[in-house]
């Protein structure tokens, strides 16, 4: 009998089940004249082909060959001097053969043997129908994300390609239907394509609405093809294919050569004609439907807004005169704050204006900020920001560089002091302004801004404001990264197989992964531990536990750090200074709060555009300790 032959299979299963066989089953035996079997795809591209036979006896008695009719498959010697076709043999449940990557027809032939019986053999054909995956487009110029252009004309049918005088939407439909019109076509680098429709898009009769409407998405048309969704486009030809069964572009009744109707199934793919622009931000597609029926879709591309000038985090500036009024533009002859200030009102000198790149605008307050008698507090004092100028408005803001303007967009959102709005200072908190416009003056460096704005008569507040300045290197606060493997040891660098903390770890422990780092500006570094610290057994507590931190790891030291970007090597000088946990310096664990080191030595690498750091340090014999920091 042949045997096991070469080709790339898998046996997936065997099932043998040892059970006592009689002579007297006579009629057991005829089962080998009813064989059968059956033919399973196995795999996504379609090649990986599985053959069941359907006469299984449960003791195995019975032989099957399968001879998967492959005529190029590579033969191996069967020991007896030639060589085999494509063939397997089991008694088990399935054999699995992997076909070449190409559609063709085979015919299968399974062979059942019995001993003392004939053996009986049947044969089918097997078609491979090879699914080919879209190629990934990198730098595809149609890669983005599309949506219909908000205008008039944006999508239409007529009786023919590019016609569309039978019907057409109007500006308002742009409003009326918004749930449309905000849908999103995704086309991904990699060849993916997704329809991001949001709670709602647009409904119509041949989804059961009548009269047509917004609504929840349905099914298959809701974006549940994500998941395998597709598109290949062909700049040459000048076609866009969208392939997933229910993934479309522009209305979802739309398929080639028809417009589905109710209780159609939608089909696995549509080419559209597609023109993109010179620019590559506009998107004209057509599809031909029934008769001279052609729609037309056109799209635009959420091309990213070009980064503001005034995009990251400002504060008032830390000096005297950052703020006064008087009677006219840049004097501040009434009025303005003392060097004392900046200590006295820190809680209105902490406070952050937000310019986010997406054009949005954040107070962001804190617990406290400065209150006047407006607000209800005389004497005036730090206290809990009062709504509407609390940091919660949602808020925008429209920085126009050539008019030398900022206008603020939010009810209670502001620059400077609440009160101050155009053409007056408020009296009451339900007074908020929803839009407030500064003269604005940004420096050449883009790290000043200097604002005016005239509240009554001839009085004039003047604000000056510093951005944040990103640090560079370590510079900045740290914490350990809120996740498992974030500190751990082992018998090498980057080795944590004796010990890493688990995801419990980030909450059991919290008092140790809310730990700050704090390197400076001027080179000072500070532990920042809070009023609790994670504590051990050689600082004489067992079991190990949350507890107030020990003298000298206490966050008291005066200390220093020295980062060697070149070297990878970062420093801290300071006793009882250091990073991860206080016991590791270099070459040993201590074993008491008096071993404290002067000088602790970390091999250090910056990743993730500079926002995590990773530190690995050696202890004793092999032992390593490593740490993984993330900025703040």
């Amino acid at each position: 009998m042949k045997l096991l032959k070469k080709g790339v299979y898998c046996i997936l299963a065997l099932l043998m089940l040892s059970v006592p066989f009689s002579c007297e089953q006579e009629d057991d035996l005829n089962i080998i004249a009813g064989l059968d079997f059956n033919i399973a795809t196995l795999n996504a591209e379609g090649n990986e082909t599985g053959v069941i036979a359907t006469t299984i006896p449960p003791d195995g008695r019975i032989v099957y060959t399968v001879d998967f009719g492959d005529p190029n498959g590579v033969d191996i010697p069967n020991g007896n001097g030639d060589t085999d076709d494509v063939i397997q043999t089991t008694s088990g449940p399935m054999v699995s053969y992997e076909y070449p990557l190409e559609s063709a027809t085979y015919t299968i032939t399974v062979t059942a043997s019995l001993s003392g019986k004939e053996d009986v053999s049947i044969t089918k054909e097997h078609t491979v129908i090879y699914v080919v995956e879209p190629d990934p487009t990198p730098g595809s110029p149609i890669a983005g994300t599309w949506r219909l252009a908000p205008q008039a004309g944006a999508l239409g049918v007529g009786p023919g390609q590019g016609n569309v005088s039978w019907f057409s939407n109007s500006d308002e439909d742009v409003i009326t239907r918004d749930c449309l019109f905000d849908d999103e076509y995704v086309l991904g680098e990699d060849g993916s394509f997704q329809n991001i429709l949001g709670d709602e898009t647009w409904l119509e009769p041949w989804q059961g609405f009548d009269p047509e409407q917004c609504g929840t998405p349905v099914f298959p048309h809701d974006g549940s093809a994500n998941a395998s969704a597709s598109y290949t486009y062909n700049d040459a030809a000048g076609t866009l294919t969208v392939n997933g069964q229910g993934a479309f572009m522009g209305l979802a009744k739309v398929i080639n050569g028809a417009e589905l109707a109710a209780g159609e199934t939608a089909p696995d793919s549509r080419t559209y004609q597609a023109t993109l622009s010179d620019d590559g931000l506009s998107l004209t597609l057509d599809i031909p439907v029934a008769g001279d029926g052609w729609w037309q879709f056109n799209l635009v591309k959420d091309a990213p807004p070009a980064p503001s000038q005034l995009e990251g985090v400002w504060r008032i500036a830390p000096e005297a005169g950052a703020l006064g009024v008087g009677p006219g533009q840049n004097d501040v002859s009434w009025w303005s704050n003392a060097d004392t200030d900046v200590t006295t009102r820190d809680c209105f000198f902490d406070d952050t204006y937000v310019f986010n790149a997406d054009g949005s605008f954040q107070n962001v307050l804190g617990s406290e900020t400065w209150l006047e008698p407006w607000q209800g507090v005389d004497p005036e004092a730090c206290g809990a920001p009062i709504f509407p100028h609390d940091g919660t408005a949602s808020a925008t803001y429209d920085y126009n560089a050539t008019a030398g303007t900022l206008t603020i967009e939010g009810e209670g959102a502001f620059l400077g002091l609440a009160k101050v709005i155009n053409g007056a200072e408020i009296a009451s908190p339900t007074d908020a302004a929803d839009s407030i416009t500064y003269i604005a003056e940004l420096s050449d460096d883009g790290n000043t801004l200097e604002l005016d704005i005239q509240v009554a008569g001839d009085g004039w507040w003047s604000f000056k404001l510093v951005k944040d300045v990103v640090p560079t290197g370590v510079q900045g606060t740290w914490v350990l990264a809120p996740e498992a493997g974030a500190l751990g040891v082992g018998p090498g660098q980057n080795d944590v197989s004796w010990w890493s903390n688990a995801d419990t770890d980030v909450t059991t422990r919290d008092c140790l992964f809310d730990d700050q780092y704090v390197f400076n500006a001027d080179g000072s570094f500070q532990n920042v531990l809070g009023s609790e610290t994670w504590l051990e057994p050689w600082q004489g507590f067992d079991p190990e536990q949350c507890g107030t931190p020990v003298f000298p790891h206490d966050g008291t030291a005066s200390a220093t750090y020295t980062y060697d970007e070149g070297a990878g090597t970062l420093t801290i000088d300071g006793e009882g200074a250091f990073l991860g946990l206080a016991k590791v310096i270099n070459g040993a664990e201590i074993a008491s709060p008096t071993d404290a080191a002067d000088s602790i030595t970390y091999i250090v690498e910056l990743t993730d555009g500079g926002n995590t750091m990773e530190l690995d340090i050696a202890v004793a014999g092999d032992g390593w300790w490593s740490f993984k920091l993330v900025r703040q």
